[in-house]
């Protein structure tokens, strides 16, 4: 993977330390990066928004002391401010201290916007009726737990506002280092991170709340940076792993996959699997089924074969039959509408040790059960594309606890299978055995429709056939298969009308884009 060319996402603890480097190490003053940080947040709601109001809600940390830089910025603008503490004067210390100072000698409207019972104050209502947009200044990036008191009721507040709501560096309530929600938690149009981008701000729940975000410098050497351990992937880190075709390429120099799957009555999600590796840029694919599938033949350029079985399923006939045709083949896909009859169940865990690269989804994620570790001792590349229910039962946790903690439980999926992990679903996660993980920024809601998650098994197989690490191959594939949704969506169908065979239409104008590192569709907010 081409890191370098990713952006890199930090923790609360990296952001921490990059900070300690830039005052203690380099004798940069703190007061200087809050200043820096408010003058940048100012900046984008003026060129953003050209308010005539704004309500700015303060905590009693560094974000508040940012708050009220922001607020500064504003009236010295002409824009009338009202700046709402979470807390009595006395409460603030140093840098934004300091800043609070300044506004009440300047003469700006600072009130204590909440009773000691944690409600809002009838002067604080009506600031944030009046407020073109409002700011969230209340708490940074090294919030965790859940939001109470008079930060609960002002979250309450923003969110319940006509107003376009700012978030400085954070929406409150959002952990920064897993994208954790665990109470209240501001729902913003914008969020301006400071410095670099947080783990929080893409991977979800969290990054649901984070609206567009916008990466302010504030002053922070780059020699003070660490290398993170999360990435956003962007088309300039993907370009580098396209394998194009090439004036000398045939169908089986490009990357031949076989598909194993289908079962009576299920037949499709194999079909759809083999068309995407097609779609994705692979050669000569194969579908095989099981006898007594039935079903139509609904791409001519899928090669249909036929395996032993019985009542339109895998038994044990199939075995020898289908490791023998899965020599031929450079990935192998394992899953799509194979069924979960005993016999194919039981079959499926002993085609996982087939020696080719290998993508297991649906039915075949069913075989393993809760033994990831059925994977572990394949030596090559493995990708398993789980949603948050299937997950779960890999892990043997329940389907909510994944959808709390996406991050962590698809980097111990990926630790215990020694397995690429593909957890699907808004920000998708692609999680390495190293502990290695990158979020997709590409996708939308019409993705939540029956047979897309196939096209992304069959997009990753082609990627993986062409010679691509099941790292590399899982990211390129995952981001192809959002990116062609996106387009879909932009030039066709919108979000509420696609289906699965929308994707297959639009892969190779999405590949294309890739391909020539075209950045004009990689925004997906």
């Amino acid at each position: 993977m081409y890191e370098s060319l990713l952006m890199g996402l930090y923790t609360a603890d990296q952001m921490r330390t990059v900070d300690a480097t830039a005052i203690d190490g380099i004798g940069i003053p703190g007061s200087h990066l809050m200043e820096r940080a408010g003058v940048a947040v100012a900046a984008e709601v003026v060129e953003r928004y050209d308010p005539e109001e704004v309500a700015v809600f303060a905590g009693k940390g560094n974000n508040g002391g940012d708050g009220f830089v922001v607020a500064r910025e504003l009236f010295n603008a002409g824009v009338e401010v009202s700046v709402l503490t979470l807390a009595p004067a006395a409460e603030y210390k140093g840098d934004a201290k300091l800043n609070l100072d300044i506004l009440e000698r300047l003469g700006v409207d600072v009130r204590e916007g909440f009773a000691k019972d944690g409600s809002p104050t009838e002067d604080t209502a009506v600031a944030v009726e009046l407020a073109d947009v409002i700011v969230d200044a209340i708490f940074g990036t090294g919030f965790t737990g859940a939001a109470k008191g008079a930060a609960a009721a002002a979250i309450e507040l923003m969110n319940q506002a006509p107003a376009e709501v700012v978030s400085v560096d954070i929406a409150s309530g959002v952990g920064a280092d897993k994208g954790t929600v665990n109470g209240p938690a501001v729902r913003a149009d914008v969020t301006v991170a400071l410095h670099a981008p947080k783990v929080g701000h893409f991977v979800t729940p969290g990054g649901a709340y984070s609206g567009e975000v916008v990466v302010a410098p504030i002053g922070i050497p780059p020699l003070c940076d660490r290398e993170p351990d999360v990435w956003l992937l962007t088309v300039a880190g993907l370009q580098p792993l396209v394998r194009p075709k090439g004036s000398l390429d045939h169908k089986r120099s490009v990357g031949t996959v076989l598909v194993i799957g289908g079962s009576a009555g299920m037949t499709g999600a194999a079909h759809l699997a083999a068309m995407a590796a097609l779609r994705g840029g692979g050669g000569l694919v194969h579908c095989v089924l099981p006898e007594g599938a039935g079903g139509e033949k609904p791409y001519p350029e899928v090669i249909a074969v036929t395996a032993p079985g019985g009542a339109g399923r895998f038994t044990a006939a199939s075995r020898t039959p289908l490791f023998e045709e899965a020599s031929g083949f450079a990935a192998v896909v394992l899953g799509p509408g194979l069924g979960r009859a005993d016999e194919t169940v039981l079959l499926a865990r002993e085609l996982v040790t087939v020696d080719k690269p290998l993508l297991v989804d649906a039915d075949g994620l069913f075989a393993l059960g809760a033994r990831p570790e059925l994977l572990a001792e394949r030596s090559a590349p493995t990708v398993i594309t789980p949603h948050e229910g299937e997950l779960g039962r890999l892990l043997g946790v329940p389907a909510a606890e994944v959808a709390a903690l996406r991050l962590d439980h698809a980097r111990a999926a990926a630790s215990r299978s020694n397995a690429t992990v593909v957890l699907k679903g808004e920000a998708t996660i692609v999680a390495d055995p190293s502990g290695a993980a990158y979020v997709v920024p590409t996708g939308n809601p019409g993705l939540a429709t029956p047979g897309t998650g196939d096209v992304l098994s069959g997009v990753i197989a082609a990627q993986l056939a062409k010679g691509l690490g099941a790292t590399e191959a899982a990211c390129l594939g995952a981001f192809v298969h959002g990116l062609a949704a996106d387009i879909a969506a932009a030039d066709a169908t919108g979000t509420e009308g696609m289906v699965a065979g929308d994707l297959l239409t639009y892969l190779p104008a999405a590949i294309e884009l890739v391909k020539a590192g075209d950045e004009e569709d990689e925004d997906h907010e």
